[in-house]
């Protein structure tokens, strides 16, 4: 009985101490750190509201028939660029553009636009797409 009465005054004294070690930890990290954490976060919050309406994805050709833009995605599918081809209604000549990733920046996109061209030869760009 005994055993049993040490055993829980040393593991109520060791949960005790945790708890103590918790509260110093965040009396420190309230005192020292308000002032560093708003900058990430208005970032963080401005990018959730930038990434539910807008994305990037990467503009490799636009062919003026669906055969031709089939082509080269099958080109780019075969470098494991998954591609896909978009309909353009605004341009007669050009109907069938060759698109490639939706990312959530234009960084990101641009440097897999650069990986494109430096691969493929494909004079690509990045556009953003507003929902």
């Amino acid at each position: 009985m005994i055993r049993y009465f040490l055993l829980l005054i040393i593991s109520s004294s060791i949960l005790f101490t945790q708890e103590l070690n918790d509260k110093w930890l965040n009396t420190i990290l309230e005192k020292n750190v308000p002032d560093m954490v708003a900058t990430p976060t208005e970032a963080l919050n401005k990018q959730e509201k930038q990434t539910n309406n807008t994305y990037f994805t990467i503009q490799v050709a636009a062919k003026a028939t669906f055969a031709d833009a089939e082509d080269v995605v099958k080109i780019l599918n075969n470098y494991n660029f998954e591609a896909f081809i978009q309909k353009n209604d605004s341009n007669e000549k050009l109907k069938y553009r060759v698109r490639y990733g939706s990312f959530l920046s234009r960084e990101d996109a641009s440097m897999t636009a650069n990986d494109i061209k430096n691969q493929l030869g494909y004079d690509c760009w990045v556009d953003k797409i507003e929902l």
